[in-house]
């Protein structure tokens, strides 16, 4: 009887448990051409592939900056990172608000976040190809 009784119970749960688990994005949600993108999630997805490939570009040049700044600057830039990220996250959020609660928000949220992190590559890159008597620019230290 406590099998039956047990059965049962799961057998009421299983529906309510599958109509309210978060849908799961299909595999293919990247179209071939963005720019043909149909959809709502299509578009999402794009934007966070195009999100993926600026945060790389970042990283390589961050990481490539960082590597050549003696432990001083390093500490320093990491400090302005932090913040900087901060900053980004309140920024976007602030852009997407206009869209919060909607499908469209992630889109917007990553292409805010995918522009300012161009923008903030475009920065680090300056460091690194610094032209002679900027003296603004922190040149890492040639090993």
């Amino acid at each position: 009887m406590r099998h039956i009784t047990a059965l049962l119970c799961l057998s009421l749960a299983l529906p309510w448990a599958a109509a309210t688990a978060p849908a799961t994005p299909a595999p293919n949600d990247l179209p071939g051409d963005c720019s043909k993108a149909a959809t709502q999630r299509q578009l999402n997805a794009c934007a966070y592939a195009d999100f993926e490939h600026a945060q790389a570009a970042y990283a390589a040049t961050f990481r490539d900056l960082s590597g050549g700044l003696d432990n001083a600057q390093r500490t320093l830039l990491r400090s302005a990172q932090t913040a900087w990220l901060q900053y980004r996250t309140a920024a976007c959020d602030f852009e997407a608000a206009g869209v919060r609660g909607g499908s469209a928000e992630p889109m917007v949220r990553l292409q805010c976040q995918s522009r300012m992190t161009r923008e903030r590559t475009a920065e680090l890159r300056r460091h690194l190809s610094c032209p002679e008597g900027d003296v603004s620019c922190v040149r890492p230290v040639r090993r």
